[in-house]
């Protein structure tokens, strides 16, 4: 079997997700990684045997690499995708495509220019909890949708810990590309109007200046979606994500509360109990297990297979776009329409 030989720029948390399953892949050979810090990109490089670089052009030239994931800053996307993409690479975008509507037109023009695949990692259409309900929904089992509301927030150490860009991106940027993907995917439609509020306070506090809380409506005419971020859960809370989805619809009901499926782990030396999420990635026996490397092996699939992802451009594109609507609603503090 002739192998796809791939890249990944950025080896934070999820890049080196996406190193492992490039690795362990069957259909998949990583041939290099880049991240502007040495020092991480040196770590990643000896931990998966594979040769570094600290210059992403240095992939973009490279003849050899066929795919490459780019898992940088959420705002710092357009110009790594668009390199690869006129090098005649195709190109995994983690969420969101873009943290505005210009640079994501840009990365879609320069796809349908090179014929390359773009892809957005939309990596929850492959969470088995979803996937289930979605089954169901699309059979009729609960009719027509009458509303639908969602939650997916963060413990305020993921701003304040994980990363250095915080003030750059926002709960609104790093986590609504989720829920609002879910919710235009299961409706197969998008919004009309959108009107939202967010607060600021504190994280501002912390020196991000970037939105503690976001709260959106969005009204697709026939049913409306409610979708609710935040960035300031307090550290003591047990699990680092708070995530739950319902659909109330003309002739039933279908949820989905990540809170409630988890492994608990208490222990008297850390004095904390723990709600660790296990079913998105986990190394077993040096592999990665769960929904999170599936979108990353699709994205091979289609390349191997010379076939189009099931996540279009236009997925990621729109997702852009919503998401820029709620920031102006807030901003303007009235509804907007999405055309």
């Amino acid at each position: 079997m002739e192998k796809i030989k791939c890249a990944v720029i950025g080896t934070g948390i999820f890049g080196e997700i996406h190193v492992h399953t490039y690795k362990t892949y069957l259909k998949s050979e990583l041939i290099k990684i880049c991240d502007i810090n040495e020092k991480r990109a040196k770590e990643i490089s000896e931990k998966y045997d594979v040769k570094y670089t600290t210059d992403y052009k240095e992939i973009a030239q490279d003849k050899e690499i066929q795919a490459v994931s780019v898992v940088t800053p959420d705002f710092a996307h357009r110009d790594i995708v668009i390199e690869m993409l006129k090098n005649g690479k195709n190109v995994l975008v983690e969420k969101p495509m873009a943290t505005n509507t210009k640079d994501a037109e840009d990365m879609v023009n320069e796809a349908k220019r090179s014929k390359k695949i773009l892809m957005t990692d939309f990596h929850n259409r492959f969470n088995p909890y979803f996937v289930q309900i979605k089954d169901s929904f699309d059979k009729g089992e609960i009719g027509n949708i009458c509303s639908i509301y969602t939650r997916l927030s963060d413990r305020i150490d993921v701003p304040l810990k994980w990363f250095s860009w915080s003030g750059k991106s926002g709960p609104h940027w790093f986590l609504f590309p989720h829920t609002v993907d879910l919710v235009c995917w299961f409706s197969k439609s998008l919004p009309e109007k959108i009107y939202a509020i967010g607060k600021k306070g504190v994280l501002s506090g912390y020196g991000i200046d970037t939105y503690d809380t976001v709260t959106a409506i969005l009204d697709f005419g026939r049913f409306y979606a409610t979708v609710e971020t935040s960035w300031i859960i307090p550290e003591s809370w047990p699990s680092i994500v708070d995530f739950y989805f319902k659909i109330e619809g003309s002739k039933g009901k279908l949820e989905v509360d990540l809170n409630e499926f988890v492994c608990k782990i208490s222990s008297d030396i850390k004095r904390e109990t723990n709600f660790p999420m296990i079913t998105g990635y986990l190394p077993i026996d040096g592999k990665p297990i769960g929904f999170v490397s599936l979108p990353i092996q699709h994205f091979i699939d289609c390349i191997y297979d010379n076939k189009e992802p099931f996540i279009t451009l236009e997925d990621g594109l729109n997702n852009v776009k919503i998401i820029e609507k709620i920031v102006e609603s807030v901003e303007k503090g009235k509804t907007v329409f999405l055309k």
